[in-house]
């Protein structure tokens, strides 16, 4: 076992000094250590909790929390495009470079950071979910994707120096624009969720960019790009698990019609 944990953080040591610094990068265990917590409130504490209290509306909260989500990837991706458009970053993406070469390129590793971060603070999907007493949305799909999105982020600003990976979190800040715009106008009222005819596509968005990512891992081999290749194994292994994941839920959902919807169609990530 100790063995194992020294070859782990052997892997660790090859990223950039100064990221590996910094809040919530630094320690090896803290990502484990989250996610430990969060499964242990979801699974345990907070259904006990909850076990004799009615749910919590929440309305209000989830309007602001959602609309706060979509406006901080919005300021993620407005500034990774304003930094690869205006300088020649997007020509030297696949090279390995350390943040203190470029200002530019600090810049965008920092905002990979917020988006790490942000993938924490997404924990809140599935709390809302407990104190409103909708245990029936807490799906193992959920669960999964909730639990490893924040540790594979986590492994990447650990172990690289090539911005490659800074493609894939662009286009998976676009997607959760969408899904938490969807979110947040849902989270007003029935008034509004009339006009939200499109709630069906949002899980063939997310295949969707599961599809491009893989291709862009795979594009990143053939490039000869300056990540690991243990890295690029992973993430094709880890977005391909998404990909099946969100299919089997969009054909139980949409494709095998029963006399009543899901009652988690609603929220799947």
């Amino acid at each position: 076992m100790m063995e194992a944990w020294k070859h782990f953080t052997f892997e660790l040591e090859p990223g950039d000094p100064i990221v590996q610094t910094w809040p919530f990068v630094r320690p090896d265990y803290l990502p484990f250590l989250l996610t430990a917590s969060y499964l242990l409130f979801i699974k345990v504490l907070g259904p006990q909790l909850m076990k004799t209290r009615q749910p919590f509306g929440l309305r209000h909260l989830l309007i602001v929390y959602n609309f706060w989500i979509v406006i901080m990837y919005v300021g993620c991706v407005a500034t990774l495009f304003y930094k690869f458009c205006t300088t020649d970053s997007i020509y030297v993406i696949c090279k390995k470079k350390q943040v203190s070469d470029s200002h530019h390129y600090y810049t965008a590793v920092s905002v990979a950071w917020i988006m790490y971060v942000l993938k924490y603070v997404e924990y809140a999907d599935t709390i809302f979910f407990v104190l409103r007493k909708k245990f029936n949305q807490i799906t193992n799909l959920h669960l999964i994707h909730h639990t490893l999105v924040p540790v594979a982020f986590w492994f990447a600003l650990r172990t690289e120096t090539c911005g490659f990976h800074i493609i894939t979190g662009m286009i998976n800040s676009i997607v959760h624009v969408i899904m938490y715009s969807y979110y947040g106008l849902t989270a007003i009222g029935p008034e509004v969720q009339k006009y939200l005819w499109w709630k069906k596509y949002l899980t063939t968005i997310q295949m969707m960019q599961f599809v491009i990512i893989i291709f862009t891992y795979i594009a990143a081999y053939l490039l000869n790009c300056g990540t690991s290749v243990t890295i690029l194994y992973f993430g094709i292994f880890l977005t391909s698990l998404f990909l099946i994941l969100f299919g089997n839920f969009y054909i139980k959902t949409y494709l095998k019609w029963t006399a009543k919807r899901p009652a988690n169609a609603l929220h799947t990530e």
